[in-house]
């Protein structure tokens, strides 16, 4: 019968388990990169999506265009905006005298 080296068996046990930690760490960095890689990728593309979506509101011209307008529209759109505007600069804050 051989005599069994236990010392020996902790030492290899200790070496495979230390073994198997590293490459967990390394699938585990390397899964975090893909998965960074992919959440970056997905942002730009929505973040992109999202400016074409955007980009009529923000490319309108204010200046008036000459006879785009009818001569009984335009004085209805100007009451019109002028109530948006009215409407989206309210401060409910009281006011100091």
């Amino acid at each position: 019968m051989y005599p069994i080296d236990i010392p020996a068996i902790e030492r290899q046990a200790r070496e495979l388990r230390a073994a198997e930690i590293q490459r967990i760490n390394g699938l585990f960095a390397e899964r975090t990169l893909l998965l960074t890689r992919l959440a970056a990728s997905s942002i730009l593309a929505g973040a992109h999506a999202i400016s074409e979506l955007l980009r009529p509101l923000f490319s309108w011209n204010p200046q008036e265009r000459p006879a785009s307008l009818s001569a009984n529209f335009a004085p209805a759109a100007s009451r019109l905006n002028d109530a948006a505007r009215a409407l989206f600069s309210w401060n409910p804050q009281e006011r100091r005298s």
